[in-house]
């Protein structure tokens, strides 16, 4: 009788630890060449010599009717390209001051209607350290439809002895009389439309070095009135807080990745102490009516991915560079962990809380996941490789090779309702990537 008892525990633990059916992750190689299941591999389908003067590309994204892209160029021109020939269909200036080496005008997003698109302002084009601003942009002809004002910071700490928020005009005039810059004002860094486009979900981060790495907002707005509705501070949770450091961080945010669930009407949102959050509107109500950054809720964690590195004596640090949802909200994806080689990408279930899948160790960045069975990863740098994996079959999909072809880690773009993503290469390049076979929806 003891050993049928014996037998039943142990296939019972067997089960219970073994990963989900249906689900797994490829072994990818962070020094070797990767290569795709040759039953199932993605190829390039087309190459498109873009119309843009010769222009260095900063940022593409598709629009709806995924025919055309909206192209950012380093030299501060958008441009709206056709994908059947690359010839031109607008350009518009976009004058700004460059913050950084590889700089220019980010595109957002691209509205559900196709009518406008996400970009950023800068209040000074002549200064750099003016702080940008979300604009609306017309996808008829780039032209700007709608101007929200430049966000200030929030930011207020009695621990770390902290306060940057607006501190009045006398002050300021001071502080510009003394030659210093303004210390409040927070700068765009993402944008994304919720809700069938009639909301936006907009992140800011400080606009001084050193700042930027904690405080760190987001905010909802109505798209149409551009009514700030809701907004939301980055925290840490209690536990794993050090409220000596600002925002209870001991760990920089070089990221702070976040998406909208729409299934769960929620946003989900990766910190650099390795926590995963889930906030409802109630929860960002909570957090904006609190003015001491230690007493903001930082919403229920959902996970904390943990390390299978040896060399790793504390694994629940794995800072987390970015999360995406399944579109039937059941399946996060996140890529989590220290750099120096120790990045993974991690699947796990958020109806049934259990871990789907950890993967081996690689530069895994930007993540986004266009259907319930795709995943696409770009890299974290800019010596990364681009991914595409089939999390349901466990296989590789598409890697990118430097040898054959190269292909840009970060700048990509996936198609609104069909197999396709759009990718960099060299020469300003683009590249349609594709399953073999007729083209199918998502």
């Amino acid at each position: 009788m003891r050993q049928y008892l014996t037998l039943i525990g142990i296939l019972f633990l067997s089960l219970w630890a073994s990963p989900t059916p249906g689900f797994g992750f490829p072994t990818i190689s962070r020094e070797r060449t990767n290569t795709a299941d040759p039953n199932a591999a993605w190829q390039i389908h087309s190459r498109i010599t873009p119309n843009i003067d010769g222009q260095n590309i900063f940022s593409i994204q598709y629009h709806n009717d995924g025919k055309s892209a909206i192209i950012g160029t380093t030299d501060f021109y958008i441009y709206r390209i056709s994908l059947l020939d690359g010839s031109l269909i607008w350009k518009v200036q976009a004058k700004m001051y460059y913050q950084k080496e590889f700089d220019g005008p980010k595109i957002f997003d691209v509205s559900p209607d196709g009518k406008t698109f996400l970009s950023f302002g800068q209040t000074d084009p002549e200064r750099q350290s003016s702080e940008r601003y979300l604009v609306l942009r017309s996808s008829d002809n780039g032209s700007i439809t709608k101007k929200f004002p430049a966000e200030f910071s929030t930011f207020y700490s009695h621990t770390a002895d902290i306060d940057y928020r607006y501190p009045g005009d006398e002050s300021k005039d001071n502080r510009e009389a003394a030659g210093l810059s303004p210390n409040w004002i927070q700068t765009i860094d993402n944008a994304k439309y919720i809700d069938g486009g009639r909301k936006i979900l907009v992140s800011y981060k400080h606009n001084m070095d050193g700042p930027h790495f904690y405080d760190r907002r987001l905010v909802v707005y109505e798209t149409n009135s551009g009514k700030k509705l809701n907004e939301f501070q980055l925290t840490s949770d209690p536990e794993s807080a050090d409220w000596t450091q600002p925002a209870g961080f001991e760990i920089a945010h070089h990221q702070f990745s976040y998406l909208h669930v729409n299934k769960r009407n929620t946003i989900i949102y990766g910190n650099a102490h390795g926590r995963i959050h889930e906030v409802n509107e109630s929860v960002m109500v909570q957090n904006s009516m609190i003015p001491l950054v230690e007493e903001k809720p930082a919403g229920p964690i959902v996970y904390i991915p943990l390390s299978t590195s040896s060399d790793l004596e504390t694994k629940d640090r794995q800072t987390v560079r970015s999360v995406t949802v399944s579109p039937d909200g059941k399946i996060l994806y996140c890529s989590a962990g220290i750099e120096g080689g120790y990045i993974q990408v991690y699947g796990y279930n958020l109806e049934t809380k259990k871990e789907l899948f950890q993967s081996s160790f690689f530069d895994a960045g930007e993540l986004i996941a266009p259907s319930n069975d795709i995943l696409i990863i770009g890299g974290l740098f800019s010596s990364g490789k681009f991914n595409i994996v089939d999390t349901k079959k466990g296989i590789l999909l598409f890697a990118s090779n430097d040898e054959d072809t190269y292909i840009h880690p970060y700048i990509f773009s996936v198609h609104p309702k069909l197999r396709e993503v759009l990718t960099l290469s060299s020469g300003n390049e683009l590249l349609i990537l594709r399953p073999r076979g007729a083209v199918s929806p998502w």
